[in-house]
């Protein structure tokens, strides 16, 4: 899926300028693949009878299991479809009946599309956060 996004799509999600500057030990640990505390969804599509990845959503939880990190990142050319609404919904229904009562993201300040996807679920936006390269949004849910 890496290679179906953009530099800026990399950043927003990734904050690394570049798809090239993703190894597969950063994919894996970006992922979490083989970590109890993710639950990870992935839109996959069939084209021309091969399977690519489009969409991933995912939250880890701390050790009590009640409060979660989510994230998502969608495909360039499946941006603004839905796609990403429909990821997020299935993910906070999972997060809710796994138990996690609160969940939190990181937004990019110049995000607008997955700040309006927050801000659609419900999520409060904590006040911004500047980093020398970027400037960050705390969101926060109660489920």
């Amino acid at each position: 899926m890496f290679s179906s996004v953009s530099d800026d799509t990399m950043f927003r999600r990734f904050h690394r300028r570049s798809q090239k500057a993703v190894t597969e030990a950063d994919a894996q640990e970006m992922l979490r693949l083989d970590d109890r505390d993710v639950t990870s969804l992935t839109a996959i599509v069939r084209k021309d009878h091969t399977e690519q990845a489009v969409g991933e959503a995912c939250y880890v939880t701390n050790s009590s299991g009640e409060l979660a990190e989510a994230e998502v990142v969608i495909a360039d050319e499946w941006q603004n479809l839905g796609l990403g609404t429909a990821l997020f919904t299935d993910l906070l229904a999972e997060a809710k009946r796994g138990g996690v009562s609160k969940v939190f993201a990181y937004f990019d300040v110049e995000n607008g599309a997955v700040i309006h996807l927050g801000q659609k679920f419900g999520f409060k936006l904590a006040p911004k956060e500047i980093r020398p390269d970027y400037s960050m949004l705390k969101a926060e849910i109660t489920i």
